[in-house]
């Protein structure tokens, strides 16, 4: 680690490859909770996954009770983990910038549907940039966001878990969907990336915690991935399988 720079110029960069990426700089409002341990209640948790099922619902046209709990909390998940591997990986790959996964926030009581993150993260430490030390950008990925204990997505699978039941193994499994996603998308907005992307995504599926998640098969620059689980997308009235699917 080296010495602090100013988060907002990253970020403005980072959010130009696609919304996914997009990070807004603000501050943790009250009511507003952050993707740590006190943010994540159970209760918390367990209203966004409300909120989830009742979108679902009107998006299949059916009713809240045909939308099954462990669907709408994967999908939840999954949609979650998207939103916060983008712009750490790619601050992190690209401009060798840390971003703090526990500060991003949300607004629970906000009126439309999905989660917008936002940071209020001033200033970050510096990473090792790139395919020269790409150990460094995976360590921060894997430690900050996807490591069962501390990771926020380990914290955010615990909170499920007091929730409701889903498996642990989907979880696991949306966490390494999102981040082949996060680095295909960085690849397809900043083509000289892709490579050392595909590097980091292949670094973190081996690593405990998503070495049983799936594996990428096909020839260089052109592999899929394919999970060991399923999302359960498909369960939802008119959903379908997914590019990535274990039934596919």
């Amino acid at each position: 680690m080296g010495e602090d720079v100013a988060v907002g110029p990253v970020l403005e960069r980072v959010g130009r490859i696609n919304m996914m990426f997009a990070l807004e700089q603000a501050a943790c409002a009250p009511g507003r909770r952050r993707l740590d341990g006190a943010g994540l209640g159970v209760a918390v948790v367990a209203g966004e996954v409300e909120r989830t099922r009742a979108r679902l619902a009107l998006l299949s046209g059916t009713g809240v009770e045909r939308v099954e709990w462990r669907v709408a909390a994967s999908l939840l998940h999954q949609g979650l983990a998207s939103r916060v591997l983008s712009p750490v990986v790619a601050a992190a790959l690209c401009h060798g910038v840390g971003i703090e996964a526990h500060r991003l926030h949300w607004d629970p009581e906000r009126t439309g549907g999905s989660i917008a993150l936002a940071t209020d993260q001033g200033r970050a430490v510096r990473v090792p940039e790139g395919s020269r030390v790409l150990g460094g950008a995976a360590d921060w990925v894997g430690r900050t966001v996807l490591d069962p204990e501390q990771g926020v997505l380990g914290r955010v699978e615990a909170a499920l878990a007091g929730a409701g039941r889903v498996s642990p193994r989907l979880l696991r499994g949306n966490a390494a969907s999102a981040l082949v996603g996060a680095v295909g998308a960085l690849g397809a907005g900043m083509p000289g990336w892709g490579r050392a992307g595909r590097e980091l995504a292949g670094e973190l599926l081996a690593r405990p915690g998503l070495e049983l998640s799936g594996s990428c098969t096909g020839p260089a620059g052109q592999e899929r991935f394919v999970r060991t689980t399923c999302c359960l997308y498909y369960r939802l009235g008119g959903g379908g399988l997914c590019g990535d699917c274990a039934l596919g």
